[in-house]
């Protein structure tokens, strides 16, 4: 693989984060939201290091730009209550401050955030675009046999699987589809540079704020000793060089720990996202409108072709170089490693089939072809004493797995393991997969796959859901193949494994040969054919403190399965049937079919002259009977009765055929008028489905501190810390974790607080209420972060009922709930 390219702004800058002051937020770890130590910082990868922070310093101007609020309290005022009540009461609670808030300290003089930061992020990405604009292409570079194939490419196969697809799919007419409009929600407000700024945090930083990180894993610690040595030695040779300005000042304070600290979680799953592809260059935005769903892309720390230099690593040479290696290295640690699996095995008794699999690609018949073989243990058949209708039914027994065993094969015989679900035992993971899915919109899973040095554990295949592969430890070499045909892009089902031999002769040349090391991240649509393998440390990539090569270990972030229209219009349409059946001022979907329209329709009935042809034999004689027809004339002219009986069985046939159609596209047409009518229906059915299939929210301990759980810790009277109040301010714990539907003529509310990490292991339990708390309920379920609402002021006919339907939402758990005074206790409930 030739060497990568550098790539712009993002990751060319370092990204480890300067020592944090606690005293700015306070000690208290566990209620401060952005109290991470500098130890933590190191191991999690890092975030702007001192370095990049000098280099950024140096370059950028001093104006005067006021960050935007991230954090306002509209609702809050409409009800009386002022901003220092606010501002005294978050101080209180410990919770973060407002932007206009701050804003006031740093008048004073005890602010973290300077008016002169957005200026300062546009200079630092400006400069940076620099080397951007030599880059040609977001995929690039070479392992020696085939080599990376750029962008261009990758789009014009997914050109050329159009054109292949409409010559040879049935149904698709001459192969010209018309595009679809972009309907995506409308992306949540940010500044581009602040979120360049905010995505050189790594996402683990991303994800905790305000916890400690503990890798666990002794091997990373030589790693984040070598990269703070290095940023020390690049920064004693050219300290002198510096000269203080007031944007020093501004970007030496600041932290992007404490503005992500006051982000909503709408932001905050965006800045994840970019902190995920951010090696890449590619912007959140670009990134859904030239990849999503479309074709692959490759975030990955490249080098200057010529390798490195003056210009692309200033006055740090080989130092910036093996620094800039080590940070993006280690910018996925803290989710996954080795001995991390180990303990999960052994603490969890993880079964195999069901939690793990252990599986290699081998040619184990000796015939020259390889295909995959799953060393699994069966599971064990029983007899269950229960039976669904009183008799016994067979039950199986999923075979604990053997920690000793399973290393034996992974080492010994070359398996890979296959972790199914990891984050069920992970928090790390699940907080991130419970972010994307804010991101996302739909459900997220998460498979790993430890594989040892040159193995593979799977055949060329494709997946039916969308992933991003994130790189944790060793190299592993990936092969991708645009999808073969039309039918077979964006597929709602995966492939079965292909040989070597299907792959060399339909799949062509591969539109992407990469080596990820640790730190990349590979983005693949569903449909994208596949393969990898475990492969040494390639030459061009320094050999790093802590950083092994004797296995290979990625986690698989996986979205968008069953997630298509398809699945959408399987819900709507059989409702719409339903409904347009029962109609009471129609009567037509409900009329008979026409009698013996077996006889005229059906494969059987298909005639030669569909498109309004008839055969040459036939045409002549039809021409003779329609002249005899019309004019009279003629009539000694034989006509072939025969033929004509033919001709006439034709025309009868044909218009009976008409006007059957025409009667189907009539009753077609009217279930489609119903389905555009229920369009909210089939929403509220497939939102049900998300909150069943999805992970429980993952929330941040500023989140939680305002639920019924931790309450009272923060409540100003203990006896009103389980209670609600008309002047209570309510939201939800956390958006779109809840949904009203109106069922039987009750307002039903579905939420995901109580699911399991386990796929549907817990049944949603839905809350009812009478129709006439609808509106109170979509107030309370609308109302999110920033934004408050107080609960004398819900759409509702008396104070009582307002009290009692948030109290109900406040226990279940998923209303946040704050006062800023005494309660109100001019009326109680009971």
């Amino acid at each position: 693989m030739g060497k990568r390219r550098n790539k712009s702004i993002k990751n060319h800058e370092s990204q480890n984060l300067d020592e944090f002051d606690e005293g700015d937020y306070g000690s208290d770890g566990a209620t401060s939201p952005t109290n991470i130590n500098t130890t933590a910082e190191a191991n999690c990868g890092g975030g702007m290091s001192r370095a990049a922070k000098k280099r950024a310093k140096k370059k950028a101007k001093t104006t005067t730009t006021t960050l935007p609020t991230s954090v306002t309290q509209d609702d809050v005022h409409k009800q009386g209550v002022t901003d220092d009540d606010v501002k005294e009461e978050k101080k209180k609670m410990q919770l973060p401050l407002d932007s206009d808030d701050e804003q006031d300290d740093v008048a004073k003089g005890g602010g973290l955030r300077g008016g002169n930061l957005m200026e300062a992020a546009k200079q630092f990405r400006k400069q940076q675009g620099e080397k951007k604009k030599k880059k040609k292409s977001k995929i690039k570079g070479d392992t020696g046999a085939g080599g990376v194939k750029g962008e261009e490419k990758a789009a014009a196969a997914v050109s050329s699987t159009a054109v292949t697809a409409s010559a040879s799919s049935a149904g698709a007419g001459d192969g010209n589809e018309e595009e679809d409009d972009d309907v995506d929600c409308e992306e949540p407000e940010m500044e581009p540079e602040l979120e360049a700024l905010l995505s050189t945090l790594t996402p683990l930083q991303i994800l905790l704020l305000d916890e400690s990180v503990e890798l666990g894993e002794d091997d990373n610690k030589p790693a984040a000793s070598m990269l703070e040595e290095a940023e020390e030695s690049i920064m004693e040779e050219y300290k002198d060089e510096q000269t203080p300005t007031e944007t020093d000042d501004i970007l030496g304070d600041v932290n992007p720990l404490h503005l992500i600290g006051d982000l909503t979680t709408q932001h905050r799953a965006r800045i994840l996202l970019s902190s995920i592809i951010q090696p890449s260059g590619v912007s959140v935005s670009e990134f859904y409108k030239r990849y999503w769903g479309k074709r692959p892309l490759l975030a990955a720390l490249e080098e200057s072709e010529d390798g490195a230099n003056e210009n692309d690593y200033e006055d740090g040479g080989e130092d910036v170089k093996l620094q800039q290696q080590l940070e993006h290295a280690t910018r996925l640690n803290g989710f996954l490693h080795r001995k991390s699996i180990d303990d999960m095995i052994r603490k969890n008794k993880l079964r195999y089939g069901l939690d793990l699999n252990v599986t290699r690609y081998t040619d184990s018949l000796g015939n020259g072809t390889r295909h995959r073989i799953t060393l699994d243990p069966p599971p064990k058949k029983r007899k269950s004493k229960t039976g669904s209708e009183g008799g016994a039914v067979d039950d199986v027994e999923y075979i604990v797995a053997n920690p000793t065993d399973v290393w034996t094969n992974v080492d010994a015989s070359h398996c890979t393991l296959r972790l199914l679900r990891p984050h069920e035992h992970n928090d790390n993971i699940h907080s991130m997969l419970s972010l994307l899915e804010s991101e996302f919109g739909c459900m997220v899973g998460s498979n790993a796959y430890l594989t040892p040095l040159h193995s593979q554990g799977f055949a060329p295949h494709y997946d039916d859901v969308d992933v991003f592969i994130l790189q944790l430890e060793g190299y592993k070499r990936w092969r991708v193949y645009a999808p073969m045909n039309k039918q077979e892009t964006l597929p709602r089902v995966s492939s079965r494994d292909y040989t070597e031999k299907e792959v060399e002769e339909s799949m062509g040349e591969e539109v992407l040969d990469v080596v990820l090391v640790p730190g990349d991240v590979l983005y693949l649509p569903r449909g994208w054919i596949h393969q990898a393998e475990t492969v040494a440390r390639p030459s061009h990539v320094s050999k790093l403190p802590g950083i092994t090569d004797a296995h290979s270990l990625h986690l698989t972030v996986s979205a968008m399965q069953n997630w298509c229209w398809a699945d959408f219009l399987e819900i709507l349409m059989p409702e719409a049937l339903e409904s347009a059946s029962a109609s009471e001022t129609s009567i037509s979907l409900r009329d008979g079919l026409p009698r013996n329209f077996l006889a005229y329709m059906g494969t059987m009935h298909q005639l030669d002259d569909e498109g309004g042809e008839l055969p040459e034999g036939l045409k002549q004689v039809a021409e003779a009977y329609a002249k005899r027809v019309a004019k009279g004339a003629d009539k000694d002219e034989e006509i072939d009765d025969e033929a004509l009986a033919e001709v006439m069985h034709r025309q009868r046939t044909a218009a009976l055929k008409k006007q059957f159609k025409e009667e189907a596209k009539k009753r077609i047409m009217r279930v489609a008028k119903q389905a555009m009518s229920m369009l909210d229906d089939a929403c509220d059915q497939i939102g049900k489905r998300f909150l069943s299939d999805r992970l429980p929210p993952a929330l941040l301990p500023h989140e939680a501190t305002l639920t019924k759980e931790s309450q009272s810790a923060a409540a100003h009277h203990h006896d009103a810390s389980k209670k609600i109040w008309p002047n209570s301010l309510c939201r939800l714990v956390r958006p779109n974790i809840a949904r009203l539907v109106i069922e039987d003529s009750k307002a039903v509310l579905y939420h995901c607080l109580d699911n399991s990490r386990v796929y549907q292991g817990t049944p949603l339990s839905p809350m009812e209420f009478e129709i006439d708390d609808a509106p109170a309920l979509e107030q309370l379920l609308t109302t999110v972060e920033p934004h408050w609402i107080m609960v004398k002021d819900l759409i509702h006919g008396d104070v009582e009922d307002k009290m009692e339907i948030a109290q109900a939402l406040y226990d279940e758990g998923i209303l946040a709930t704050m006062l800023l005074d005494t309660p109100d206790r001019s009326v109680q409930t009971g």
